[in-house]
């Protein structure tokens, strides 16, 4: 082809944002078209009284050492991260007892594990497993991870020790990294994540709310040139002969040498069609499985209350086993696993002087109407406000979001999914599915 290549690319997420600037960046001619009226999907937030609040719950494990801080530096443009030690609060609900700890930042120091495993409870006699459950995920190399890619975080574990209390926080990790139950995601992508958390030690929270990752994007793309259409669904991509040449949007055609969706891999077979990719893709795809989704409570207070960036809660043992069993039978759980993120602590930018927004997320379907949906809201009320009672009392006004909104954000119609793919074994590493489609100069980017 005569001169840089004519880029499309399919919605603008973060994956497809970041894909857009960089190919900006070197001289490409890029669009990028978004059905929304905003940018970054779940990545994104809202402005409400003064509040700048995450369409969803956020957190950045490995903060500016991560993707976001590499490629935006890449990018000539800067995302501040807020980094606090300790990093959250944890309180767990172990034999019907709150107990409530601080989660350091750094855990690679001895002393800080030791305390650790005191803090969660785990028996004297497991200390030394647990020891070297740490140590060996810590020094985690590639080949590590891929030896364990297609086996689960429980299995894995249970070579290790048998204490209930590690594995109960093992639980909640892989629920707040994936949003899959332990005895279901990946020991090899698990450990992955965990080495790059803790070694990083630089989890933390984005100065101006979330929605500051794909505005920096935004403005790399547009630097270099690039072009943003929102509120301007893609209603086609163009294929021909095996090759991609190009989109329609609005009816009008743009030609394309090259096409980049961000429409996750079904909207990318809808928007092509089946034909074009061929049936064994399109078996492939019919075939993954999902994240599960979220159900998010937004409160807004009219004073500060609670006093840590985020607060993890991890319930009883014999409640958080369940979690799994009530979701698949679509019952509300006894009590809930709860991921919140103390806003105005992390950013007090985000909140009007003096006032509070905490953003609490449970586990939830990644599907519509659930039965158990309200009582799982109701469960997350009782068990906010019987933490910090005060919240209650000084309530402005409660907000929610559902796996609805997860959908509309994501434009995956029909599915709620809290992240993408479930990272789970046969759906990671070797075994994840390529960016690279049958299609010539069709591409994928996503989770």
């Amino acid at each position: 082809m005569d001169g840089m290549p004519r880029v499309t690319v399919v919605g603008a997420g973060i994956g497809g944002l970041v894909c857009g600037a960089l190919l900006a960046k070197e001289g490409c001619e890029v669009r990028v078209f978004e059905r929304n009226s905003f940018v970054g999907g779940r990545c994104s937030a809202t402005e409400k009284d003064g509040f700048v609040i995450d369409n969803f719950a956020h957190a950045f494990p490995m903060g500016p050492k991560g993707p976001h801080g590499r490629l935006s530096r890449e990018l000539g443009e800067e995302i501040h991260f807020v980094l606090q030690d300790p990093a959250a609060t944890v309180i767990d609900a172990y034999g019907g007892k709150l107990n409530s700890f601080h989660q350091r930042l750094d855990m690679r120091p001895l002393w800080t594990r030791f305390r650790m495993a005191r803090d969660i409870g785990v028996k004297p006699v497991n200390f030394l497993g647990g020891f070297r459950l740490f140590r060996n995920l810590l020094r985690a190399d590639d080949s590590f991870v891929e030896a364990h890619d297609d086996r689960t975080i429980k299995d894995f574990i249970l070579e290790y020790t048998d204490d209930e209390n590690l594995h109960r926080f093992f639980n909640l990790l892989s629920l707040m990294f994936f949003v899959v139950p332990y005895d279901r995601a990946s020991a090899g992508e698990f450990a992955w994540c965990f080495r790059e958390m803790f070694m990083n030690a630089a989890f933390g929270y984005v100065k101006g709310s979330t929605r500051a990752i794909p505005a920096a994007y935004l403005r790399a793309l547009e630097k270099f040139g690039g072009k943003l259409g929102l509120g301007k669904p893609v209603e086609k991509i163009i294929c021909d002969g095996g090759s991609v040449s190009g989109v329609l949007v609005d009816g009008r055609e743009f030609p394309s040498d090259v096409v980049i969706s961000d429409a996750g891999i079904r909207g990318t077979i809808d928007l092509a069609g089946e034909e074009a990719l061929g049936r064994e893709f399109v078996q492939k795809a019919d075939g993954l499985e999902y994240s599960q989704g979220s159900l998010v409570t937004k409160y807004l207070l009219d004073r500060q209350v609670v006093d840590a960036p985020y607060v993890c809660y991890i319930p009883d043992a014999e409640r958080l086993g369940d979690l799994g069993r009530l979701f698949e039978e679509d019952k509300v759980p006894p009590d809930v696993g709860l991921f919140m993120v103390v806003v105005d602590r992390c950013d007090p930018d985000c909140a009007p002087p003096g006032k509070q927004l905490l953003i609490a997320a449970t586990l939830g379907h990644n599907w519509f109407g659930s039965r158990a949906e309200e009582g799982t809201f109701r469960r997350t009320d009782e068990r906010v406000f019987g933490l910090f009672p005060d919240v209650e009392k000084h309530l402005i006004e409660k907000l929610t979001a559902r796996p609805e909104d997860i959908s509309r954000a994501s434009g995956r119609a029909g599915l709620g999914d809290a992240i993408g793919l479930a990272q789970i074994p046969g759906q990671v590493g070797r075994n994840k599915p390529s960016p690279v489609t049958p299609v010539e100069g069709l591409y994928m980017v996503g989770c």
